[in-house]
């Protein structure tokens, strides 16, 4: 390579880092430009967030080095020469060298020449330097004023937009919260519904199974086995019964206030059978509602739907509050409540949505739930009775288990043990004397005949004691210390032990399970102080 041609590549080479510098700083001052009109739309007037500044900042910088390198081109040979001839002063020598290179010209040998002696003594650092200071300058100072803006600019809200944005976050964050709370409670549910049901099919299996295998002869074993399933089906009874649901469910109408006092009474009337066809089907009303409502555009009539269907599951929510009384039927349809709020934002318009349908579906899960747990309740209740009466029988010696292998279900062994019962109760008293009252025995607690036509020596007299005060015959006065503490330490421990016996008594005494919340209410509440 001759030395011309080193020369012309090295100024190639300083032109272009000459050009990519300039573009850098072309790139950077209009990157700062714009990231400062972003922060003042950002701060200033709030139409933007500012939470992606540092993201947008990075992005900027990386488009003006990509500019930068976009600009970059290798400038033609003779455009090389003539800059270089511009600034060494060889009047066009290197010029002429490469267009007499072009052309073939017949002084070639004679320019060739002399460029060659002159390239090695020429400075590119001082022909062609890099004037960069003026350009690093600008970007300093295009740096600071980015800085201070970040560091000083204020916020401010004239348009009430930052403010918006931060409802919308604090409702998002919201969102995931219940859908989250929505979808474990769903799990759990589902859980509780498998293990409960599993629960009494095992033990109602188990009491047909003894009533099946009963033998009058085993009547000791029958009593023991009878009594172990009688706690069980006792603990599970408590388990599955809703008392606060029943006693609300048990009261008389009451006032809704603006909404429809017959139709929430016919869902009471229906629950109380086990029956949730009214409940779902405004369920049903709700979630078609909310489909409907999502698929409308944003406008006044969609913010008038959304407000009447939250009015209208307000309602609900109430109704329900007041009628199940059950605290997860009341969170789910404030989690409904809450979502169908949420839902007003446009922008979280149809997560929001989705999100309330699934509380409704699990307000629904619930309440069937719910239903199914008076459904036990009173399947456990008829199981506990025919045990009762099958213990009877036991005792009687009367239980035979082959009888009733031809049942169905609880409703015939009911029906059979009651006969069995009526049977045994003719036994004893074939002329009905013990029941009436007149004879050995336990009464019925019918009213017991009299005849008042019938002369006795019965008189009616006034007692003619003294109704005031009369003589004192004796009085006995002492000053001592009564003996108290031993006695009242000894009725506490008698009371207490009444508290610990109640349980055991109860299933002992064969008391029926709707009876034992209030005796063990009435000994809960005896003094241990005499």
């Amino acid at each position: 390579m001759s030395q011309t041609q080193r020369l012309l590549r090295r100024a190639a080479a300083r032109m272009m880092l000459a050009s990519f510098g300039a573009g850098l700083r072309l790139g950077l001052i209009a990157g700062a430009v714009l990231f400062l009109a972003y922060l003042a739309v950002a701060r200033l007037l709030g139409l933007v967030t500012d939470h992606f500044a540092s993201l947008v900042l990075a992005g900027l910088g990386g488009g003006a080095l990509m500019f930068a390198l976009l600009l970059i081109r290798r400038p033609a040979e003779q455009r090389v020469a003539r800059m270089v001839d511009a600034h060494a002063g060889t009047k066009e020598l290197f010029l002429s060298a490469v267009l007499q290179a072009d052309g073939a010209g017949e002084f070639l040998p004679v320019v060739q020449g002399e460029a060659e002696q002159r390239a090695p003594e020429i400075d590119l650092a001082r022909v062609l330097p890099f004037r960069w200071t003026s350009g690093a300058l600008q970007i300093v100072v295009a740096g600071l004023l980015v800085a201070a803006a970040l560091r000083w600019v204020p916020h401010l809200d004239p348009f009430r937009k930052v403010e918006q944005r931060q409802k919308s976050a604090q409702q998002q964050q919201k969102l995931q919260e219940i859908r989250k709370i929505t979808a474990l409670r769903a799990e759990t549910l589902a859980e509780e519904s498998q293990r409960q049901a599993a629960q009494m099919q095992q033990a109602l299996a188990k009491l047909d199974k003894t009533f099946k295998e009963a033998q009058p002869k085993e009547k000791d074993s029958t009593l023991k086995q009878l009594g172990e399933e009688q706690r069980e089906l006792g603990e599970l009874w408590r388990k599955v019964n809703n008392d606060q649901l029943k006693q609300a469910l048990d009261k008389s109408a009451q006032s809704f206030g603006p909404m429809n006092a017959k139709e929430r009474n016919e869902w009471r009337e229906q629950l109380q059978k086990g029956d949730l066809s009214g409940i779902k089907q405004e369920l049903g009303d709700l979630r078609k509602e909310l489909a409907k409502m999502a698929a409308m555009p944003d406008s006044a009539e969609k913010r008038a739907a959304q407000e009447q269907l939250a009015h209208r599951l307000s309602q609900f929510a109430e109704a329900m509050k007041n009628i199940v009384k059950s605290p997860n039927v009341d969170e789910a349809l404030s989690r409904a409540l809450a979502q169908v709020d949420a839902a007003k934002l446009s922008e979280l318009a149809q997560e929001a949505t989705e999100d309330a349908m699934k509380s409704l579906e699990l307000s629904k899960q619930e309440l069937e739930q719910l239903a199914q747990s008076m459904k036990d309740g009173k399947s456990l209740e008829e199981a506990l009775k025919s045990l009762q009466m099958a213990k009877k029988l036991a005792a009687a010696g009367k239980l035979d288990g082959a009888a009733g292998k031809d049942g169905e279900g609880k409703e015939d062994y009911a029906a059979l043990f009651a006969a069995k019962m009526a049977e045994m109760e003719l036994q004893e008293d074939p002329q009905g004397e013990a029941r009436a009252g007149n004879g050995p025995g336990t009464g019925n607690g019918a009213k017991r005949p009299e005849d008042d036509s019938v002369t006795t020596g019965f008189k009616s007299e006034k007692s003619t004691s003294m109704l005031s005060n009369g003589k004192m015959l004796l009085e006995w006065k002492s000053k001592e210390v009564g003996e108290t503490g031993e006695r009242a330490e000894q009725f506490r421990e008698a009371v207490r032990g009444v508290k610990q016996g109640v349980s055991e008594a109860l299933q002992a005494e064969q008391v029926p399970p709707g009876y034992h919340d209030a005796i063990k209410k009435y000994f809960d509440t005896l003094p241990e102080k005499k």
